[in-house]
């Protein structure tokens, strides 16, 4: 099982491992809210089935919400539809219905997800916060299919 970890603090982000340049390179430092006191973290629980069908020339789609929040960790699930998400093939030619997701929080890249299952977004600031998933092709390209939740950490 593969599991990538993303540890942020309140006034930096540092990205464990490179993220392709196709995506763009995340190993920057970027301003994040103040009022964090411990690091934050994406992990992905164990992998599951994540796609409902996938069929020739359908349109791909994600479903998504929140399933837990506990404190400052919140803990999303997803589903897609007609879109298989894999890291096999990442960073490798565009294949139809196969991808990965990209996560984003309050607007910055977080994480690159090649695996089905849950993900949990640990330490997170207190306040309101836009999560989005974004379909990737295996290329990186953006085939404008994503989901935004809306969340409040108290």
């Amino acid at each position: 099982m593969m599991k990538k970890t993303w540890v942020y603090s309140a006034a930096t982000l540092v990205v464990l491992g490179a993220l392709t340049t196709a995506c763009g390179s995340k190993e920057e430092v970027i301003s994040t809210n103040a009022g964090a006191k411990a690091p934050a973290t994406v992990t992905q629980g164990k992998t599951e089935s994540s796609v409902k069908t996938v069929a020739s020339n359908a349109k791909p789609a994600i479903d998504a919400q929140v399933s837990k929040i506990d404190g400052r960790n919140v803990t999303i699930t997803y589903q897609t539809t007609n879109f298989q998400i894999t890291a096999d093939h990442m960073d490798q030619k565009a294949v139809q219905g196969e991808g990965h997701l990209h996560l984003y929080v309050d607007g910055k890249q977080k994480a690159m997800i090649g695996k089905a299952g849950p993900l949990t977004l640990n330490n997170l600031a207190t306040g309101k916060h836009e999560i989005k998933l974004e379909l990737q092709q295996n290329d990186h390209t953006d085939i404008n299919v994503q989901k935004i939740l809306n969340i409040e950490v108290k």
